[in-house]
């Protein structure tokens, strides 16, 4: 009886994580490769069995089929308000928009995410396909020493869509004009957890120093107004761990 009620455990976990799988009808490219974003806070107190679990679990999804280039980065900073609890943004590669359901339904890899999950809530968890800024490379991605990412998951207010679209443009450029600013993508979010009008931006900066200032000049900028066509839900800064 006890077995039982724990492989039922197991199956809805299973089924829990991947309940959101990425959905075809919204998957960009078919043939291009999907980003899984996992923002997650850590449980106070909870740190060495965080750091612990997140290793066994990593070394059991990297081994997968269909998976590649995991990286890990450490926050330090958020927008509008500081995280009071440490948190950490894990990406991972997979091949196929079919891959994560794949991945998701094997048991090696459900059990390890059970002991994960209890150190930790998620921010924000998505998959996305980028459309914009050109080529993305994850295995690069903000791995220079000192360079700063900016990860931003937003939900675009109910219809504001045009317009934000518009002002994101438009902020996006002049941004990409200032020195110390290395790249910036736009993504698509095809799954994940309560998705509705969610999108991603990336930036990658060449040091703290000059993001310091480029976000100190963003102030007085009228192309700014574009935040107020969102409501973040996770607007991070991060350097790479891994």
């Amino acid at each position: 009886m006890k077995k039982s009620i724990i492989a039922l455990g197991i199956v809805g976990l299973a089924t829990l994580m991947s309940c959101s799988p990425v959905k075809k009808a919204l998957v960009n490219n078919t043939e291009r490769p999907v980003y899984e974003i996992a923002v997650r806070q850590v449980k106070d107190g909870k740190k060495a069995d965080f750091e612990a679990a997140r290793t066994a679990f990593i070394e059991k999804l990297v081994v997968q089929k269909g998976v590649s280039n995991d990286r890990e980065f450490s926050s330090f900073y958020s927008l509008p308000t500081p995280d009071k609890l440490e948190t950490f943004i894990g990406m991972t590669q997979y091949d196929s928009y079919k891959t994560p359901k794949k991945v998701q339904s094997k048991m090696g890899v459900v059990s390890k995410f059970i002991k994960f999950k209890k150190t930790m809530d998620l921010k924000a968890y998505v998959f996305a396909q980028p459309i914009e800024g050109g080529d993305f490379n994850l295995a690069t991605l903000a791995k220079k020493q000192g360079q700063i990412l900016e990860i931003a998951v937003r939900r675009v207010k109910e219809g504001k869509d045009g317009e934000f679209q518009k002002m994101r443009k438009a902020f996006v450029e002049k941004l990409s004009k200032e020195d110390g600013v290395i790249q910036s993508w736009e993504f698509k979010v095809v799954g994940g957890n309560d998705t509705e009008r969610l999108t991603v931006g990336m930036t990658v900066y060449e040091n703290q120093e000059k993001f310091q200032k480029i976000g100190q000049a963003t102030q007085t900028w009228a192309e700014s107004a574009f935040f107020g066509t969102f409501e973040p839900v996770a607007l991070q800064y991060a350097f790479s761990i891994k």
